[in-house]
């Protein structure tokens, strides 16, 4: 990751977990570091330099640290090593807690840890997000928010191809999703998205038939259509999906899984709205 800055606030949380403190409720997060503990952590264990930091209290001997590395892409490898598995060996805590603590802290400053195999990854505003997860909408769905969690990991870490795939299936889950909610099942289009695309867009009367949509409201609509259409071919020249013509570079990936999202958010809160507003009396009561 590039540099990351957050601010004194998030800074002392991350020194709260990185302690173990306890935290305005009185409860610890995360294993209890002794003062040594704590310089062996980032000196040791991250290889970071100590030279003229204050001392002081525990927290704010973390604290120094922090403010050292912060604006820095070492930071970012801070937060990791606090909620990684090692932090937490040899007790009976689990990181979850640690990190959702974390996570409503970041998150109002572009940036989150997510789940990678047994560790979490820090993540940042490189993409469009899924807005918060709601109760009976598509966007609410498991898988789609672990797929969207999966393009921002692999925008990170240099997975372009793997980036794209994943913001390929966001959009096909999605429509996935929306055809169940409103018809109740899901018919099988062999993977040819566009397809899948016109039917379920149909069924949300997003379609060029609908008379009381804006002319430049369709156009943007039709943009989307353009957008859907190039992502099943994009994705076999430059995906990991089959063997690839050329390898994408970021910018490239991160268009991708912008567009796919940006597709995706739009549907799912049209859907949202529609249903609000009692456009679909007639969809299955198992419909979500």
């Amino acid at each position: 990751m590039s540099a990351v800055r957050l601010s004194v606030r998030t800074l002392s949380l991350i020194a709260e977990v990185v302690c173990g403190n306890a935290g305005a409720d009185e409860v610890s997060l995360s294993p209890y570091r002794r003062y040594v503990d704590i310089d062996a952590f980032f000196g040791h264990d991250l290889g970071l330099e100590s030279a003229d930091l204050e001392r002081g209290s525990r927290q704010q001997r973390a604290e120094a640290w922090l403010r050292r590395y912060n604006g820095t892409a070492e930071l970012a490898r801070i937060v990791e090593a606090a909620v990684g598995p090692a932090s937490f060996a040899g007790s009976t805590m689990e990181p979850g807690p640690a990190v959702a603590h974390l996570n409503g802290a970041l998150q109002a400053e572009g940036y989150r840890l997510v789940r990678v195999g047994t560790g979490y990854k820090l993540v940042g505003p490189t993409m469009v997000e899924l807005p918060a997860a709601q109760g009976g909408g598509p966007l609410s769905d498991e898988y789609v928010r672990e797929l969207a969690d999966k393009c921002r990991v692999k925008l990170e870490t240099g997975d372009y191809d793997g980036a794209i795939t994943n913001a390929r299936t966001l959009v096909e889950v999605v429509l996935g999703e929306l055809e169940e909610a409103l018809t109740g099942a899901r018919n099988d289009y062999a993977g040819d998205l566009p397809r899948q695309y016109k039917a379920v867009s149909r069924m949300l009367r997003l379609d060029d038939d609908r008379e009381d949509l804006d002319a430049r409201f369709k156009d943007v609509v039709r943009g989307l259509v353009t957008v859907v259409n190039g992502l099943a071919p994009l994705r076999n020249k430059l995906s990991d999906g089959h063997a690839r013509v050329r390898m994408p570079a970021r910018h490239h990936a991160e268009v991708v899984v912008n567009a796919a999202t940006t597709v995706a958010v739009f549907l799912g809160q049209s859907y949202q709205a529609q249903a609000r507003a009692g456009r679909f009396p007639d969809r299955p009561a198992s419909g979500r």
